[in-house]
């Protein structure tokens, strides 16, 4: 058996285990992922379905290293002409933290010299690029390939923008809202519709991984027929559109409403989604409510707010006002949540606290 690592930002642990546990995969937590085991066709249904993963790594060693001879020494024993074929060049990223091989950059060097002579070629030489993930902790070195690549990209986006909530993060959040697929759920900053497509996606059963093309893909010994039988059955178990929409994205930005309309129809999830320009202050609730808020508002690092007390002002005046009964779920700068319930006059409380754009957030809900 293969032992794998799903990557996740921190505090999205238990969303990325109950997703293996309804793939039939037992895991155990760690800080930063979870640990589970399998071959091809357990690698495959963790790509094809895992939404909250930022990415799979496979281990190939553990070892402990004291010397960049065993370094060395360790490393040769891995079989890196199966992991790594010929048309694949290598990238190494390595951390090291509290080691006596404590210099990133000569461990990566080390590593590229044993590769290469293994291989009897340069490792930056190939069509394809394979990253292999190098942690040294301790004195103890974890090398993994990354046969996933950035697995929170849904491989649809071609309306873009300046708001980058990352596809996991969205779909952790709506899932930590609480969300019943029969409300609607309206996300009133929806930048270039991130949340509103992987509500859409939750909605329909489509698998995350469906668009996307994977590096072990290019690997001689892929079993594609698998990879295609396992598609085809995530196909089949889509559901149709409803009559009238459910989710509903809304922006003040002409541009940005241009944009989630577009990674919408290249999703080719639109008829799920009712997407319109509106001003924060004429925004009112669509029919069929009391639904689900969630939402990546602006807070002034990624977007310059020329009025950022005013829009939270307006915020909370709106849902008091207009709102009731609508819950409540975003994320904010966890340091600023105080900041937030003063200017809003709306309470929350901390789901979780992760890592989003390099700070510290939270996912609050409205109380």
């Amino acid at each position: 058996m293969w032992e794998f690592l799903a990557v996740c930002p921190p505090g999205l642990e238990d969303f990325v285990a109950q997703e293996l546990q309804a793939l039939g995969l037992s895991g155990k937590k760690i800080e930063g992922g979870v640990v589970f085991q399998g071959l091809w066709r357990e690698m495959l249904l963790a790509h094809l379905w895992l939404r909250v993963a930022s990415r799979i790594l496979l281990r190939l060693a553990r070892f402990r290293a004291e010397t960049f001879g065993e370094l060395k020494r360790q490393a040769a024993k891995i079989p890196w002409e199966i992991w790594i074929p010929e048309n694949f060049r290598v990238r190494f990223r390595v951390t090291s933290y509290r080691s006596r091989l404590y210099h990133e950059g000569a461990i990566r060097e080390r590593l590229e010299e044993v590769v290469s002579r293994k291989r009897g070629r340069s490792i930056r030489e190939g069509e394809e690029e394979l990253a292999v993930v190098v942690r040294v902790v301790k004195d103890v070195c974890t090398i993994s390939l990354d046969p996933s690549g950035d697995l929170f990209r849904r491989g649809y986006k071609i309306g873009q923008g300046l708001t980058a909530l990352r596809e996991n993060l969205a779909a952790a959040l709506v899932l930590a809202s609480g969300w019943e697929r029969e409300a609607p759920l309206l996300d009133p900053f929806c930048g270039t519709g991130t949340i509103p497509a992987e509500a859409a996606m939750l909605a329909a059963g489509r698998a995350p991984g469906l668009l996307r093309r994977f590096p072990f893909e290019a690997w001689p010994h892929f079993p594609r027929e698998l990879w295609e039988a396992l598609k085809e059955k995530a196909r089949a178990r889509e559901k149709p559109p409803p009559a009238q929409p459910l989710i509903f994205a809304a922006d003040a930005s002409e541009d940005m409403v241009s944009a989630t309309r577009k990674n919408l129809e290249a999703l080719g999830l639109s008829a799920w989604v009712k997407v319109f320009q509106c001003e924060l202050k004429t925004l009112a609730p669509p029919k069929g409510g009391p639904g689900y808020l969630v939402t990546d508002p602006p807070y002034g690092r990624r977007v310059r707010l020329r009025n950022p007390e005013g829009l939270y002002r307006t915020l909370g005046e709106i849902l008091r006002q207009r709102f009731s009964g609508w819950r409540l779920t975003l994320i904010f700068p966890s340091h600023r949540k105080r900041a937030l319930e003063k200017l809003t006059g709306l309470t929350f409380r901390t789901l979780l606290v992760t890592e989003h754009g390099g700070l510290r957030c939270a996912f609050l809900k409205g109380l």
